[in-house]
């Protein structure tokens, strides 16, 4: 019995000393986001896009297109994304702000896309996951693909 509770208190010692190197979820954890009483001085960050579209037009498969998409928080907390993810692995998340946002900064999301093996009319979505409410926002890209087989005509 003695060295099952030595164990039990070695164990709880060994894993509960030590930094494993985790960023602070302090900022997320607002208690006014588990709670439905929201309060007129509540703070939030609030994180609005320049453009929640971007139409690429009509392209020849196998471009590869890069896209910036440009926020500020104009809320009154900070703002953290905690991941930008899309739909489909043609449309890819290249880079984001991964450190805080405070109220009234700017920031980028660069996306690429990619057309290869794609042809037709596209729409693809983009989800950013923030401590926002709602928590996610979505952002489109859309455009037309066409195959090898086009014509000068259709580029236009």
């Amino acid at each position: 019995m003695r060295s099952l509770l030595f164990t039990v208190i070695i164990s709880t010692l060994l894993y509960s000393c030590g930094d494993d190197g985790r960023m602070s979820t302090d900022l997320i954890n607002i208690p006014t986001s588990a709670s439905n009483n929201i309060e007129e001085n509540d703070e939030f960050a609030v994180i609005e896009f320049e453009e929640m579209e971007f139409n690429f037009g009509t392209i020849a498969a196998g471009r590869r297109l890069d896209f910036e998409f440009k926020f500020s928080n104009s809320g009154t907390a900070p703002l953290l994304i905690a991941n930008v993810q899309s739909q489909c692995g043609c449309t890819v998340a290249k880079d984001w702000p991964k450190q805080v946002i405070n109220p009234g900064e700017t920031g980028l999301i660069e996306v690429e896309f990619d057309s290869t093996d794609r042809t037709g009319s596209l729409t693809k979505r983009i989800d950013i996951v923030t401590n926002t409410r709602p928590a996610i926002t979505q952002l489109i890209i859309k455009g037309n693909v066409i195959g090898p087989d086009f014509t000068k005509e259709d580029l236009e």
